[in-house]
Parts: C-alpha cells; sequence; structure tokens
C-alpha cells in the first residue's frame, strides 16, 4: 500500500512546495530595502514631511495622540495611497488602511487619497509595538508604494533620552540627507511651523498663567473647587477671550481642558473673559491629582494646541500658591495666596506703610504646638515708636492666607498692658491657640495693620529644632536665623551695646568622643580679652536656649582664677554640666552676658565636625586671610586650621609661598573599605619646582563641608609632626576625611589656598562606589575612573591600556545545562588591542523588557588580545572549556544572570559608556549599540549552542547588527581552531586512486612507522588494517585510533558488530582506543574524517574508510575514493594538534573504548595476505591547507572554489542544495553557481548508487536549469559503474589542473555543521595530475543502465551514438531529445534506442534501405497474413531479415517494392512537444501557457505570480471544489511530467536511508542519541523493483510469507508477487540485497 501511495503524496508534497514557494514570493515583496542610517532625498511626489516619535502620553495611544507621521503630496496630481506603508530600522511595517489612515472613510474613496499639496497624517491609533513603533533615540523610516517602491526616508539621531517629549520632527533644512530635527512646534495635516530651530515654540497670548496652587492645605490635591489643585488665568490684553478649546498639558502629557468640567462657573458666567479679569481652573480631580508636587511644567495652550505659555516650578510647600517673577526663570511662592484675585507684590516688597510696630522674634516650633504662652508658638512685636498703640483689628497673615486677628484671645495678658495696646518702646506676645499653626519648616508671617497695609514680614526657610526662636538676619533679605536664646518680651540677645572688651574666640561643640567628658576631652569655650587691661569674669554667664552657666575659676581649668588679663585668653571647660552644653547635630548659638545682664558677645554656627574648634569666619587661622574676607560670607562660624584651646588663634601674613598643586586622585565612597586608606581622600600632586607645604590649606565641598590639610590626617607622610604637609617638588601626598564628606553620587570641592583664595575646583558627576576618580583628558572635561587606585603614586595612563573599542563580545551561551553542569551559560570578552584591558569598574548592563541591571565587574583584567569567559558555573565549564574563566559570582560586584528568553548585553566603562553591544532572543532591539533584528538560534532543536562574532578566530565584523554574529556557531564541547592550517614546501606524495590503489599502500605505510600512529576513522572493519596497527603497537609503536560510535538502529548490525569487535581487539593488544560520541550530548554527530599521522612526518587522509568497500584487495570491486600519503612534517604537525582535541578523554564526547566491547559471538575474520602493485610516489614543492569541520570547511570550500579561473571539477558522492548552514542559504552552493556565471566550467559527477530525487535535482539544477536555460558552462553526470568500480564514495574537487581536494566531507549541512570531518587542500600540479586523470576516467565511464538526464536514453547510448547524455530537451526544436529524430529516417531516437538502430545513420544496416522503410515494411509483414512476420529490430539490423536467403534489397530493391512510409519529418512537429512561451517545458506538460520571457518557472510551467492567481480561492458556494479540482490538476500534471521526463524510474528506499547518513539532521540526530531507535518496525532497504506489470491474478500473501521478509510490508511484496515473482525466489533476492546493503553503506 505503502509503495502505491508513495507517489501521491510525493505529488502533493511538490504542489505544496509550490504554494509554499508563492507565499514565500508575497513576503519578499514586502521586504524593505537596506538603508543606510542617514536620510535620502525624496524620489518621487509624495514625501514624509513630519513624524512625532515621542509624543506626550503613550506611543500607542489612539488619534489624536500617539505616535504619528504626516505625508505630503508635492506634484500635481491625486494620489491614491492605500496598502502603502512604513517601515522603521528594525523592519516593522505600518500598512496606509482604515485603520491608520487619519479620516479613512470606507464610504468616501478621497479618505485615501492626497490631493496635490495637501498633507495627509498616518497614526498608529493604538498598532502594539510587536507590529510598528517610532524610536525615540534613533531610527530610520521608509516610505514605500503598494508596489515596494520606496521613495523617501527619514533618519533622526537623539542621545539616550530620545527626542524632545511633545516635539515633532522634520526634514532639516540644510541638507534632505541630514538627520531630521525638531519643528517648532507639530502641525499634523498642514504645514510645519518651523525651519528645524528645535524645541518648542511659544506663541504668545494676552491669556496667561498667572498663579497655581499646586500642593493645597489643608484639602487634598485631587478635591473639588474650591478646594484641591488650581490654576489661575488672566487676561492681560484689551479684549475679552473665549477660553472654549483652551488647556493646559503638564510635562506627563495629562490634559486639563477649559470646559465645564475644570472653568469655574463657566455654567454660570460662560467662556469669556473680559481684559484684565482672572479665571479659575480647577483640577476637579475627584481624589486624583495632576500638578507635581515637585518639577513640573506646564504649557497653557490655544484651541489648535499651540504652546501660548511655559512656566514651570522645582518644589513646593503645602499650601502655598506660585507666581512667575522675573527675577527667575521658575515660579516662585507668593507671598500669600490669592485665588480669583490680583497677586500680592513679593515678600520683600509686601510691606508698604513704615510702622513703629514690627516683628522682632517668633517661635514657629514649640514643644507644645497650640498651647498657651509661654509653651506654645507665639510672635513678639516691638513698638520702637514714643506714642502707644492701639492693636485692635490689626492681624497676622501666613504665607498660606491664614489670618489671626489681634485680640484680647490672641494678645497675652499685661499688667502694664492691658487690652490691645502696645506701649510705646514696649513688647507683646501674639499666641497661637486656635486652628491656625505656624509651620515648622517654611512660612512667611505678615503684620497687617487696622486699614489692610502690611506693615512689616518674616520669613523663615528652615526648622531649627524645638524651642529654638527666630529673630531677624544681619541682611534683612535673608530668612531669619535662631536666636542664642529665646528673649520672648525682653530685647533680643546682643540688641543692647556693652562696654566691656571681652569676645569669644574658639568654641569646640563637638568634642572626640563624648561631650559629657572632663577636661581636656569634652566640649570647651574660649575668651579673649581685647582690652588693654584684666577683666575678671567670674560671675559672667554663658547663655543659650535654656541653658545658662556661670563662670568662676573652677570651671577654668588653665588658671587658677576667673581674670582673664589684657590680650590673653581664658578657657571654659564646661566638663559634661548638665545645665549648659553645645549643640553640634543642629544649629545653635550663644551669648557671653556680665554679671549686670548685659550681653557682651553672641556667636553661632550650623555645622560643626567631631573635634574640630570654630572661630570666626574672618580670622585669618579660618582661612580668611589678612584682609578677613577668604572664609565666606556670613557671621556663622567656621572651622579654624588647627585647635589652640588655651592659646591666642595665630594671625597669619598674606601667603606668598608656592602655589604649584593639583589634585591627580580622589576616593568619594567606598562603602566596604575595600581600598586602602579606608577614609574619603584627596590625592595632591606638587607639579612645581619648590617644596610645598598644605598646611592651612583647605577643602570646600558643594554641601560646604570643610576640612583643612593637616599632618595628622596625610595618609603617607614620609615626616612626623608638622613637615607631614609638607611636599617635595614632583611628590604626592594623600589627605584623609573623615568618611561622608565626599558622596560618590556626583560631588565637588574647591582647594583654596590658607588666604581663602579658590586654586582649583574638581567636580565630578558620574557615580564612584570604591572606585577613584581622576581629571579627564583636558581641564575642561569631566573627572573620570581611574583605571584602578594608586593612593600616592601617579595614577595609571588610560591611553596605556586598553580602550572603549578594544573590549567585544566574542561569544556568546545564553543558556544550558549539561551532566556535569546544571547552568552552563557564559559570555566572552574579548581584548582585541595591543593593551591590557584593566575592567575593574567596568560592567555588565542586562536590558530586557523589564528594565535594566549593571553589574560591576571587580578585579579583573584582560590580556592583550586574549579573551576570558564569564560564566555562571566556572568549574563545570572549565570542563568545556580551556582558556580564562571567572564566575559570575566572583568577578562581579552583584552576581548576574543571562535570560534563557532574551536580553540586550552591554560592555560599559566605569563612566556608563557603552564598548560594546549583543542583543539575543527576546532582547529589546532598541537599545544603544545596537541596530535591527537581534540574535537567535540558528537551528532548532539543538541545544548547547555557543554564538561566535565573527570567524571566531579574531576576525570580528562591529556593525553592530546581528550579521556580525552570523558567520559561525558551535556547541559546548566543540572545537574552536583558529591556528594556521596552512603548509607548504618539498614534500613526498602519493596519490591513491581507489579502488585500484589503497590498501597495500597504507599497509605499507603502517609497517612503516617507527613512533607513533594517529588513525581517525568513521568506521574500521578490514581486518588486514586492524591487524597491522596491532603489529605496530606490539613492536613498540605508541597508536592511538579514534572511532566512531556508530548509531543503533541507524547503522547495520553488520557494521555495528564489526565496529565494535575491532576496537575490542585493538584494545586487548594495548592500542589507545577512544569512542567518538555515544556519550549523552555531544557537540558532534560523528566523527567522519578519515586520517592518520605517521611518527609526527607523514599524513594520510581520504574520502574512504578502513573497511573493504574502499580498501579492497588487489583485484576486487570497490568504491571510487581518493587518498594521499604525504610526508610534509608541518603539515602533520598541524593534524596531530587538531586530531589531539579529539583524543582527550575528559571531553564529554570521548570516551575510552574496552575489551569488553566486543559483540557476543563476534570473532575477528582473518588477516589474509594480500600483494600487488603500488602507486608511485611524487617529490614536488607544494602549497596546501587542512580544512576541519565544522571549523573551517564551510568557509575554506567557498574560497576554494573562488579560486578556481578556468575548470572545477568536482567528484562528490553527495550534493545537498537545500540545507541552511545557520542564519542563511547554502553557501557551498552559492559558491559553485557565482563561480559558473564567473565563467569558470563546472564539471560535476555524482554518485549513482543512492540516486533519489535530491541527487536527480542537483543533476537537473546543472543540466537543465544553469547549463540549458542560462546558458552557463555546467555540466553534471552521474558516475556509472564497471567491473572495477561499484559506486563514488569521493568527496573530492580538481582546479585548474593544479589544486586537488582529498577529504571526507560530503557537501551537506550535518558534514559542514555537525561532524568532525577533514579535508587536504594540495597545489601541485604535479599531484593534481593523476587526481584530475581518475576524474576523467569517472566521467568517461559508461554502464547499462545509467541516465543522467532521465530521459530513457542511458548514457552509455547516448554517449557513442553523438546524443546529449545530460539534458533532456533540446534547445534548437525546443523538444524532448527521446522525441526526435536526428537523422529525419522517421523513426525518433526512443524508437532507435527500443529498435536498437543508429540515431544519425538513417541507414543503420547499411543495405540501402532507409531505416525508416526497413520499419514500415516490418510493420506490414504484421498486417499480411501471407508472409511471416519481420520484427522492426531485425529489419533495421539485418539485410535477410526475413530468413529467406536474400536479402531484400536485392529482391524489392532499395525502396523494398515501394513501401510508402510517414514522413514525419515532411509533417508540422506535433504541438505538444513544443514549447511556445519558451519557458523550458513543452506544451503537454505546460499547465501555464503563456508565460513571459526569462520568468522563472517550476516544473509545471508556471510563473508565482501564476501559482498565486490559481491559488486563490473563489469567494463562491463552489470554492472548495473548485479547490480540489485544482489540486488534482495539479497532481495529474506533476504525474504527466513526471512520466513524459521518466524521472525518478526505480527510485531505491535504500538511496534514501543511506543518504540519510550524510544529511542527518540536528534534530534526527539528537533523537537517535538520546534514545535507540527500534528496529522493529525497521524496513531493511533495497533496491524497489516493483513496475507496470500484466500482473496475474492476485495471490494472497500471509503473515507467514510476511515473517520471510522482515521490514517489508504487504504492499512491498504484493508489487514483486504481481510482476510475477515466486515466494522463494523473493526470500532469495531480499538476502542478497540485505548482504548487499551491508557491505556497501553509505559513509
Amino acid at each position: 500500500m505503502m509503495s502505491k501511495t508513495r507517489p501521491l503524496l510525493l505529488a502533493l508534497l511538490l504542489v505544496c512546495s509550490t504554494l509554499g514557494a508563492v507565499t514565500t514570493s508575497d513576503l519578499e515583496a514586502q521586504t524593505p530595502h537596506n538603508t543606510s542610517a542617514r536620510s535620502i532625498a525624496c524620489l518621487g511626489d509624495v514625501c514624509l514631511n513630519e513624524a512625532l516619535p515621542n509624543p506626550n502620553g503613550y506611543d500607542n495611544a489612539m488619534w489624536p495622540n500617539g505616535e504619528w507621521i504626516e505625508i505630503h503630496n508635492m506634484g500635481n496630481t491625486t494620489v491614491d495611497i492605500s496598502d502603502w506603508y512604513v517601515t522603521n530600522k528594525a523592519s516593522k511595517t505600518m500598512y496606509f488602511n482604515e485603520t491608520t489612515i487619519v479620516g479613512y472613510d470606507s464610504a468616501d474613496s478621497t479618505s485615501w487619497q492626497i490631493s496635490a499639496g495637501d498633507y495627509m497624517v498616518i497614526s498608529r491609533n493604538g498598532m502594539s509595538n510587536s507590529m510598528f513603533y517610532l524610536a525615540n533615540s534613533n531610527d530610520i523610516i521608509d516610505l514605500y508604494t503598494d508596489t515596494g517602491t520606496r521613495l523617501d526616508q527619514a533618519t533622526w539621531t537623539f542621545g539616550s533620552s530620545g527626542s524632545p517629549s511633545g516635539v515633532s520632527l522634520e526634514e532639516d533644512t540644510m541638507s534632505p540627507t541630514n538627520d531630521w530635527v525638531a519643528t517648532n512646534t507639530p502641525t499634523p495635516g498642514g504645514i510645519n511651523t518651523g525651519n528645524g530651530t528645535g524645541g518648542p515654540t511659544v506663541i504668545p497670548s494676552d491669556l496667561k498663567i498667572n498663579e497655581v496652587m499646586a500642593d493645597p492645605w489643608p484639602t487634598y490635591d485631587g478635591d473639588m473647587w474650591p478646594g484641591g489643585e488650581w490654576v489661575e488665568v488672566l487676561n492681560t490684553g484689551t479684549t475679552d477671550i473665549n477660553l472654549s478649546g483652551w488647556s493646559i498639558e503638564d510635562q506627563a502629557g495629562k490634559v486639563l481642558q477649559f470646559n465645564e468640567t475644570h472653568l469655574v462657573d463657566a455654567e454660570s458666567i460662560g467662556y469669556l473673559i473680559a481684559p484684565g479679569a482672572l479665571r479659575m481652573i480647577a483640577v476637579n480631580g475627584s481624589g486624583s491629582s495632576m500638578l507635581n508636587n515637585g518639577v513640573e511644567m506646564l504649557h497653557l495652550k490655544w484651541p489648535n494646541g499651540s504652546i501660548a505659555q511655559e512656566v514651570t516650578w522645582t518644589d513646593n510647600e503645602p499650601g502655598f500658591s506660585l507666581v512667575e517673577d522675573a527675577a527667575s526663570t521658575h515660579m516662585v511662592y507668593a507671598s500669600y495666596p490669592t485665588p480669583n484675585d490680583l497677586n500680592p507684590l513679593p515678600l520683600d516688597q509686601i510691606v508698604t506703610t513704615t510702622s513703629p510696630i514690627r516683628i522682632t522674634e517668633l517661635l514657629s516650633n514649640s514643644s507644645e504646638d497650640g498651647t498657651p504662652f509661654p509653651d506654645g508658638e507665639w510672635v513678639e512685636l516691638f513698638n520702637d515708636g514714643s506714642v502707644d498703640v492701639d492693636l485692635t483689628g490689626w492681624s497676622i497673615m501666613d504665607g498660606m492666607g491664614n489670618i489671626t486677628l489681634l485680640d484680647p484671645s490672641s494678645l497675652t495678658y499685661n499688667q502694664t498692658q492691658p487690652g490691645n495696646s502696645i506701649n510705646a518702646d514696649s513688647r507683646r506676645i501674639v499666641q497661637f491657640t486656635t486652628g491656625t499653626e505656624l509651620w515648622n519648616f517654611y512660612n512667611h508671617v505678615m503684620l497687617i495693620d487696622d486699614v489692610g497695609n502690611v506693615v512689616d514680614a518674616a520669613w523663615y526657610t528652615a526648622d531649627y529644632g524645638a524651642n529654638v526662636s527666630l529673630i531677624p538676619d544681619d541682611n534683612e533679605n535673608d530668612p531669619w536665623v535662631p536666636a542664642p536664646w529665646m528673649t520672648p518680651g525682653q530685647p533680643e540677645p546682643g540688641a543692647m551695646d556693652s562696654t566691656g572688651e571681652v569676645t569669644f574666640s574658639e568654641v569646640m561643640p563637638d568634642g572626640v568622643g563624648s561631650d559629657s567628658q572632663p577636661w581636656p576631652l569634652g566640649e570647651w569655650v574660649e575668651l579673649r580679652n581685647d582690652g588693654d587691661q584684666a577683666i575678671d569674669v567670674g560671675g559672667w554667664k554663658l547663655q543659650a536656649a535654656s541653658r545658662t552657666l556661670t563662670l568662676h575659676q573652677y570651671n577654668m581649668p588653665l588658671q587658677s582664677t576667673s581674670v582673664i588679663q589684657a590680650g590673653a585668653v581664658g578657657l571654659i571647660a564646661l566638663n559634661g554640666t548638665s545645665s549648659f552644653y553645645l549643640k553640634h547635630t543642629t544649629p545653635d548659638s550663644i551669648g557671653l552676658v556680665d554679671a549686670n545682664g548685659a550681653v557682651v558677645d553672641t556667636i553661632g554656627w550650623s555645622s560643626t565636625v567631631e573635634g574640630e574648634s570654630l572661630i570666626a569666619p574672618n580670622s585669618s587661622h579660618a582661612g580668611a586671610g589678612p584682609s578677613g574676607t577668604g572664609a565666606g560670607t556670613g557671621s556663622e562660624w567656621v572651622l579654624s586650621a588647627w585647635s589652640s584651646p588655651g592659646k591666642s588663634n595665630p594671625v597669619w601674613p598674606t601667603y606668598a609661598d608656592s602655589e604649584d598643586v593639583v589634585v591627580t586622585e580622589v576616593l568619594a565612597y567606598c562603602n566596604d573599605d575595600s581600598i586602602e586608606p579606608v577614609e574619603d581622600w584627596i590625592e595632591f600632586h606638587n607639579t612645581g619646582s619648590e617644596e610645598l607645604n598644605l598646611s592651612r590649606w583647605r577643602i570646600d565641598t558643594i554641601d560646604e563641608e570643610r576640612r583643612f590639610i593637616r599632618s595628622n590626617a596625610i595618609w603617607n607622610a614620609t615626616d612626623e609632626g608638622w613637615n607631614a604637609t609638607v611636599m617635595q617638588p614632583g611628590e604626592r601626598i594623600v589627605f584623609m576625611m573623615d568618611k561622608g564628606v565626599l558622596t560618590g553620587l556626583g560631588d565637588g570641592f574647591t582647594l583654596s589656598n590658607p588666604d581663602g583664595v579658590p586654586k582649583t575646583t574638581v567636580q565630578w558627576s558620574i557615580v564612584s562606589d570604591c572606585q577613584t576618580m581622576m581629571p579627564g583628558e583636558t581641564e575642561e572635561a569631566s573627572w573620570i575612573h581611574t583605571m584602578w587606585p594608586t593612593p600616592g603614586k601617579a595614577e595609571p595612563n588610560a591611553s596605556q591600556f586598553a580602550q572603549l573599542d578594544d573590549l567585544k563580545f566574542t561569544r556568546l551561551m545564553s543558556e544550558g545545562k549539561s551532566s556535569i553542569s546544571s547552568n552552563t551559560e557564559f559570555v566572552e570578552i574579548s581584548n582585541v588591542g595591543d593593551k591590557l584591558a584593566y575592567m575593574e569598574g567596568w560592567g555588565l548592563t542586562i536590558t530586557t523588557s523589564g528594565g535594566s541591571t549593571n553589574h560591576v565587574i571587580g578585579d579583573v583584567s584582560i590580556p592583550a588580545l586574549s579573551s576570558v569567559l564569564f560564566a555562571a558555573d566556572p568549574n563545570g565549564l572549565s570542563v568545556y572549556e580551556d582558556g580564562t574563566i571567572y564566575g559570575f559570582s566572583s568577578a562581579f560586584v552583584e552576581s548576574p544572570t543571562l535570560p534563557d528568553d532574551g536580553a540586550a548585553l552591554h560592555i560599559v566603562d566605569p563612566s556608563g559608556m557603552v564598548a560594546d553591544t549583543v542583543v539575543y532572543g527576546n532582547g529589546p532591539v532598541e537599545v544603544e549599540g545596537w541596530s535591527g533584528i537581534s540574535l537567535v538560534e540558528p537551528v532548532s532543536g539543538i541545544n548547547l549552542i555557543i554564538y561566535h562574532r565573527g570567524d571566531g578566530c579574531g576576525s570580528l565584523d562591529d556593525t553592530d547588527q546581528v550579521v556580525d554574529w552570523h558567520h559561525r556557531w558551535g556547541r559546548l564541547g566543540g572545537s574552536t581552531f583558529c591556528d594556521d592550517q596552512t603548509f607548504s614546501g618539498e614534500s613526498v606524495v602519493t596519490p591513491l586512486i581507489g579502488p585500484t590503489h589503497g590498501l597495500l599502500d597504507v599497509l605499507d605505510w603502517i609497517n612503516g612507522a617507527n613512533t607513533s600512529l594517529n588513525v581517525h576513522v568513521y568506521q574500521l572493519s578490514e581486518p588486514r588494517l586492524v591487524q597491522a596497527l596491532i603489529d605496530a603497537q606490539a613492536r613498540g609503536v605508541d597508536v592511538t585510533v579514534v572511532l566512531d560510535a556508530g548509531s543503533q538502529g541507524f547503522w547495520s548490525d553488520f557494521d555495528m558488530m564489526n565496529q565494535y569487535g575491532m576496537a575490542s581487539e585493538l584494545v586487548k593488544a594495548g592500542v589507545t582506543t577512544y569512542w567518538f560520541g555515544d556519550s549523552g550530548v555531544e557537540p558532534y554527530a560523528y566523527i567522519h574524517s578519515k586520517v592518520a599521522v605517521r611518527d609526527g612526518t607523514s599524513v594520510w587522509i581520504s574520502s574512504g574508510n578502513w573497511k573493504s568497500s574502499s580498501m579492497p584487495a588487489p583485484g576486487v570491486r570497490g568504491n571510487a575514493d581518493w587518498s594521499t600519503l604525504i610526508d610534509n612534517v608541518e603539515l602533520a604537525n598541524i593534524v596531530l594538534q587538531q586530531m589531539s582535541f579529539d583524543e582527550e578523554p575528559m571531553r564529554q564526547h570521548i570516551s575510552p573504548a574496552s575489551a569488553s566491547d566486543a559483540p557476543i559471538g563476534w570473532s575477528m575474520p582473518t588477516a589474509t595476505p594480500v600483494d600487488g602493485a603500488r602507486a608511485p610516489a611524487i617529490s614536488a614543492t607544494v602549497n596546501g591547507a587542512l580544512l576541519t569541520c565544522p571549523d573551517n570547511c564551510i568557509e575554506g570550500l567557498v574560497d576554494l572554489i573562488a579560486s578556481a579561473d578556468d575548470e572545477l571539477l568536482l567528484s562528490l558522492q553527495y550534493l545537498d542544495m537545500d540545507w541552511s548552514w545557520g542564519w542563511g542559504d547554502n553557501p557551498i552552493f552559492t559558491a559553485l553557481r557565482q563561480s559558473a556565471e564567473d565563467g569558470v566550467a563546472v564539471r560535476l559527477i555524482i554518485n549513482g548508487a543512492y540516486l533519489d530525487q535530491d541527487v536527480q535535482d542537483v543533476v537537473d539544477t546543472f543540466n537543465e536549469v544553469w547549463n540549458s536555460t542560462d546558458g552557463l558552462d555546467v555540466a553534471a553526470v552521474v558516475m556509472g559503474e564497471d567491473d572495477a568500480v561499484s559506486k563514488l564514495h569521493n568527496k573530492g574537487l580538481v582546479i585548474d589542473g593544479e589544486t586537488v581536494l582529498v577529504s571526507s566531507i560530503n557537501w551537506g549541512d550535518s558534514a559542514v555543521n555537525r561532524n568532525r570531518e577533514m579535508g587536504l587542500v594540495i597545489t601541485s600540479v604535479e599531484v593534481a595530475t593523476p587526481f584530475r586523470d581518475a576524474w576523467f576516467d569517472d566521467w568517461n565511464r559508461l554502464d547499462n543502465v545509467t541516465d543522467t538526464d532521465q530521459d530513457g536514453l542511458p548514457d552509455i547510448w547516448e554517449v557513442p551514438n553523438g546524443l546529449n547524455r545530460t539534458t533532456r530537451t533540446l534547445p534548437g526544436p525546443n523538444m524532448l531529445e527521446g522525441l526526435y529524430d536526428a537523422d529525419q529516417d522517421g523513426i525518433i531516437n526512443q524508437d532507435e534506442y527500443n529498435f536498437g538502430s543508429h540515431p544519425t545513420n538513417a541507414d543503420t544496416d547499411g543495405d540501402c534501405i532507409p531505416d525508416g522503410v526497413e520499419v514500415a515494411w516490418a510493420q506490414s509483414t504484421a498486417l499480411d497474413p501471407s508472409v511471416d512476420d519481420v520484427s522492426p529490430r531485425d529489419a533495421l539490423l539485418l539485410a535477410d531479415a526475413d530468413m529467406d536467403g536474400v536479402n531484400e534489397s536485392d529482391v524489392l530493391g532499395c525502396d523494398l517494392g515501394g513501401i510508402d512510409i510517414e514522413d514525419n519529418t515532411s509533417l508540422p512537429v506535433d504541438n505538444s512537444t513544443l514549447d511556445d512561451d519558451a519557458d523550458g517545458v513543452i506544451n503537454a506538460d505546460d499547465d501555464c501557457p503563456g508565460t513571459m520571457a526569462d520568468i522563472p518557472v517550476n516544473g509545471a510551467g508556471c510563473s508565482s505570480e501564476q501559482r498565486l492567481i490559481q491559488a486563490t480561492p473563489s469567494s463562491s458556494d463552489e470554492s472548495g471544489l473548485g479547490s480540489m479540482l485544482m489540486l488534482i490538476l495539479m497532481l495529474a500534471g506533476v504525474v504527466l511530467a513526471a512520466g513524459a521526463f521518466m524521472i525518478l524510474r526505480n527510485i531505491e528506499a535504500e538511496a534514501e536511508a543511506a543518504k540519510d547518513l550524510i544529511t542527518l539532521d540536528a534534530a534526527s540526530h539528537d533523537a537517535l542519541t538520546a534514545e535507540p531507535v527500534s528496529t522493529d518496525d525497521l524496513q531493511t532497504p533495497v533496491l524497489d523493483g516493483s513496475g507496470p506489470s500484466d500482473a496475474p491474478e492476485a495471490l494472497e500473501i500471509t503473515q507467514s510469507d510476511l515473517e520471510r521478509v522482515p521490514g517489508w510490508d504487504e504492499a512491498m511484496v504484493r508489487s514483486y508477487l504481481d510482476q510475477g515473482w515466486s515466494m522463494d525466489q523473493l526470500e532469495e533476492y531480499y538476502q542478497e540485497q540485505v548482504k548487499a546493503h551491508a557491505e556497501s553503506t553509505q559513509d
């Protein structure tokens, strides 16, 4: 049954493949052209005009939101743009159709037409990213017509932040090939507004945003009006403005429409706003907010979308509104909110009326807010006038607009000032006990008189802690500052003059360790007597908020009395007293009060450093210089250069020494103390010629942290004491500071000399965690990471190390596991430069759709021109990979993981610059450093794939595209041979042409071994060769053999038994023997090479195995194989180096053979001696190269083919056209075609023993397509057999008569991609000649059955008769050669062959009677019962055909008595045999007559377009029937074509099974290796002898009959019985075929 249905199935597959080709053709028509990264000038009338790649809001939002492009018709006619399309750089496509054309109306054809001069918008309209998108950062957009013609291209390039949000792009007016630039404002469907100036353009309006409430209080942001967020607009013009259609949009794309929902009172007073009027726009969010409290930008937009105004702000305080300020680029806080009213004056102008009443002190943060004075918050008022003032009607308002009336409930009771009055030169306290409280952190406080004038104002910006009152700063425009202590109702500290001359001179607010320690530790205060006489400070007091300390000699430890001499200092030790202390975590201020209660001096500070004293900011010892101006502005005390308790502070002259110092290295942050010194530190370098003392130089950070350089802070001091800060010329010192002074998140500092003059400023914006930084290449350049920390030493010069372009990804394995390792993923990074790559601080960034993670590399170096592997399991990977391997966990600060489903990988330097990128799997392709599609697996069904960049041997393409990774791939554990594989020199070469030579020559060669023999073969079963190896081992030769482990169920039992039996014999003899494969997951399918090396000096390489078919005894029939012996030490070393890889038992695909491997009952055949002629050796100077699969054989074969100038002679067992080597089509077949097109004569001999459809397709492609149709000098023949040669087993090539390839490499995908193969290329005319001669012997060999062109005329008949053995169709008459009458004798060639007559001789037997007359006469005898019948064959070949003893010509004459014949030559040729449309298919078989010239067609004469039309289903109810009829007709056409061309007669099942050995695909191989194939249902391959026959009545086939031919089904047996075979004959034939198959397995 199977044999009968198989042709139908094959035909069906042909039809399906035809339909598939149609589909492919359509897709190809839609594939965009490759484009460059630059725009092009438009090539048509309709062009790209504008694009919005980064809209406000979502990219795929529905129109009018989301991404869009605009086209413009610059021509004079209307254009239909339906089914036009655009593509992006990732080949995503957006068609112009009902979804994307804005304004599309199915009932209006003009909606998809663009008129002359018009514009049209094409919108994504919700289209997903998987279909199309516009990239923000960079993209390439191509415009195509519906026929695939490209008209225009637009490109743009922006930084990582992408194109500006909400800004459209247009063509640069400077040049149409430039990247597109930003417009002034988007104009979808209209003329563009700008000339590429970029940025949003504001079109001013009289309508302005006047005030904004972004952070309301006490209501919530999303509350309804009058609560919640709001915007106030003002009409500054002179006419009404209609607010309908106006809107406000924030930077997140949220829109506030001016409609009834948001425009307050729109329903009652409408949409007009009068000149000078205000209107409120309320967010009315119903719980949802819109306005950011932090950074925000608002656009006020005209109804047409143009921007009328842009306002921004950077922060907010609850309840404070924002207004514009002419002195600021951002909105600022209003003095108080004024919704629907004019804005108040700025706070510094708010006081408009002078008054004797002013605010003098306030407490904004009490310990008990809301309680009455003195515990709660309060404001002190002072009347500095001469008359009493009644405060009735007065009020205090804060910055949120809260008002507190001054009345008996708020004014505290005062016996001397009853009621609401405030006496002259007196104070009153206003307490806050009701709902209003003063904000702790920020507020405005305004005093308003009884007529509404603001008479005074105060403001503060910080919380200085509970119960710290605030007083005005010395600069009246600055925020208020903390008072030394609270004085409610009393004069403020320092408000009264003192007659004394004692002042604070130094203070220690934060002693080392506990502040409560007694002197000399802990806190202390130093006073100085600046007068000219001694002053006793006993009884004086130190006073601060809630703290007092009385001075006496007991807290003055450096003197015995409390008297301070003139010009001297006195130190007061606090000694841990609880009554008085100094603050150091918050700002503080203290005062000195004399015995009379007068305030003598006050000081304050806001920052301290543990163990550092503070002094007056104008002191030269504070770095202020002699003029007192170098320490900065303000009155707060600052750090001293060093502490001097009990001594007068030093006074320094102007600094005049060297200033030749630079900052060379900085450590800003290190969380794990991995860098010494562990503190924050700065390295200084003396660049001058004099010594330089850094004492009193100082550092001031951006955050106003100050540190002086001191001797005890020098890490690498060479001198002790004060000299530690002295630097000699060229010396470097490292200054240590406490941790946290600098930050690694971007910071800076200024280095100032002892006079406070800034000398250098250092700033960095890079992130630095446990990495030091150094200056950039120029003074203007930003600081960069150092290669590694070098405190006290010169920094490594980055130019002496690998640069950004030197680091590349070169290999990648993103997933996998094996029996050795549960996670084999790794990434290889190579340093392609000539300098060391120090990787510490570099990073591996992994980006997926979920975001990016950066994994910082630790202490890793990559030598020049070297690579390292970073692996999840370095120990497991080391079993498979050589070289340096780092584990993820040890090499990275945070261990990475490579996502199985894909990611974008980046190598980034410490500054974040991308060195290289690779994107694999489903990783995002819109990333920096990559363009186009991602890298995906080359073939499916194979695990443990390693991706290689370039050729895997250092040739690295770098186009940032996937093509860089499409040269080579491998599998874990496989080799990557990169050494030079060429050789040359004087050599002794022995060509071995099988089957004539081989066995005896190799036996002699083995017997000549002295030290070593290394043999790698696919199959080993020749007992003489095995015995020779055993004998060599016995005489002391070190013999190593590697054999393929075979495949149970794929190999025959005979081959498997012999392979394992021979291996066991070798092991028993001491030969080191390994199995290749048979150990689970391997990197190779087979070891198919046939190679051996003797004594490290001589090489044997062949296409044939060590078995009787390829190594027959002299005189025994065998395969046509090519081998060679070559004595060349250079070559031997190359081969041995590669063989050693497969002789390492630690590799997963190699395992030792065992003596127990012999099958049960197997015994080694006897090695009978043989003798005969040997092949002659040739001494010649040769050049050559070794090809090794899968490492370099594809590239090697392609280059070899391309090297031909005149002639390519191929001798191949197999050639596969249809396979992929990874990511592309068959490169070998492509190279052959290219050589033919270049004028090279290409000739192919292919094996005919396994002739099947694939092989015939190759022959037909060469002959029928490339030669007959395309006119190339190409020919292919199927090799015949003879008594000596059984089949073609060769895999060789001869080029130009001077170069020969001898190899094991079958030209199919398994050999070049999956097998271990070896081939030898030798260039030498002397060596090539015998192989070329052998090639022509094979070309000319003929047998009785081979029919190369499958025209029914065997080659052995066509060649001597001068017919064409390679082509079925004659180009002249355009008809089948078998139907042609070459000699015009009335008999077509097919009949000439059948009758045995000569096709080019009209009188075959030379009897003067034309052949046609003789055939007609013979036919007439069949009709004449009175004469004996004469056969046409006898008539043509015999002079006396009727055997009457007289020649017919003698009796009847040369016309046989006037016999009439049908003169075929005079009649028109049968139209069915013609090819009217010249498409190569005769009319009888042409399903598509009338095909246009030069259009490729299939076997049925149909082009892709014609097939598509045939395949298009009808919309009628009979579509199913029509499709079935079409299918039947196509099948019938295939069958008729097969019959007409007589193709594929007697296709053998054996050929298909044997061919699988060569072309076994990856999935099949893995299936075989994973589980042995059962032989229970295996159909033993035999020649299928079925054919048409008048069979007798069908005989019954029993189960016992089937058991006599196991593997054959009933249909197979029936096909023979129907031809007249008996079961006994059939069983005998079956056994013969099994035996023949065992002996001729294709290998």
